[in-house]
């Protein structure tokens, strides 16, 4: 399968772009009002320029491509897109020339070689090779900063996760360790709590397993395990602890990463003196624009 030079991702949309005017610019300087007056001229020396500087677009891509692999530094720059210009220039001229030479030499379509019209062609291109390279390096630039962006975000991403993923595996031991003394404590006082307790503890470590395979979860998945986990918490400190949540159907369907708000409540616990006189109060709510607002007093 043969694999065609290609510059950047959008090198089929500038060629084919810019090849209709650059064919009709190149048969108006070679033909002049005939190329629009005569039918067979416009069909034939269109599609024969047209064929032409198809394939010399792709050689000149070549080259480009070869270049820019041999000076990729950013410092080389000037020079890279001067040698370019050049080589390009090079072969543009001889293309022309033979175009022209052709033409007149195999008397195609009665063409006679105008000097003056050859001599401005090959001005005209110099020209627009100038600016297709341009317009070929801003796209190659644009296309790696958009590709360094995403990766910088993929980054903060895989940083964030694992920051949180480390909380994690430091809560959860912690947490079940005292979750299994508060139980210990139900069992001889109250079965039917005990029971109750465990059926909730149960429920947040399901969820606990399950989250590391999930990168996101509703709102409304994630309150229904704080609430399960708030029980727990409840049935250690008591009055000490408080919630109130304060959302919509709205907000509950948005997506949060998993176990946000237990790491919120764990480190709050740990961070502060819980008292039944000034308990430790936690609201969970929407602000005016819309984002998930954790608070506590």
């Amino acid at each position: 399968m043969i694999r065609l030079p290609q510059y950047t991702k959008k090198d089929l949309q500038i060629l084919a772009i810019n090849m209709p005017p650059v064919v009709i610019l190149l048969n108006s300087l070679l033909f002049g009002k005939r190329f629009f007056t005569e039918p067979g001229v416009f069909i034939g020396s269109g599609l024969i320029v047209l064929l032409i500087m198809t394939f010399a677009w792709f050689v000149f891509t070549w080259i480009a491509v070869t270049v820019r692999n041999r000076l990729p530094a950013n410092r080389n720059l000037i020079k890279r897109l001067g040698i370019t210009i050049l080589l390009i220039g090079i072969i543009q001229s001889l293309v022309i020339t033979l175009l022209f030479r052709g033409y007149s030499h195999f008397n195609l379509f009665d063409y006679t070689l105008n000097e003056t019209r050859y001599y401005w062609t090959l001005g005209i291109s110099f020209l627009i090779n100038i600016i297709i390279t341009m317009v070929h390096e801003g796209v190659d630039s644009f296309e790696k900063w958009k590709n360094t962006l995403t990766e910088t975000e993929q980054l903060k991403t895989a940083y964030t996760q694992s920051q949180l993923l480390g909380l994690k595996s430091q809560v959860n031991p912690h947490f079940l360790f005292n979750s299994l003394n508060s139980l210990s404590s139900l069992i001889s006082e109250d079965e039917t709590k005990a029971s109750t307790f465990l059926d909730e503890l149960t429920k947040v470590y399901r969820y606990m397993l399950r989250s590391p395979d999930e990168k996101m979860v509703t709102l409304g998945t994630e309150l229904q395990f704080i609430r399960s986990y708030f029980y727990l918490l409840k049935a250690r400190y008591g009055d000490c602890v408080q919630l109130q949540v304060d959302t919509d159907e709205t907000a509950n369907n948005k997506f949060v990463s998993p176990l946000i708000l237990q790491t919120i409540f764990e480190y709050s616990i740990n961070s502060n003196v819980l008292l039944k006189e000034c308990p430790l109060s936690f609201l969970i709510g929407i602000d005016p624009n819309g984002k998930l607002l954790v608070q506590n007093n």
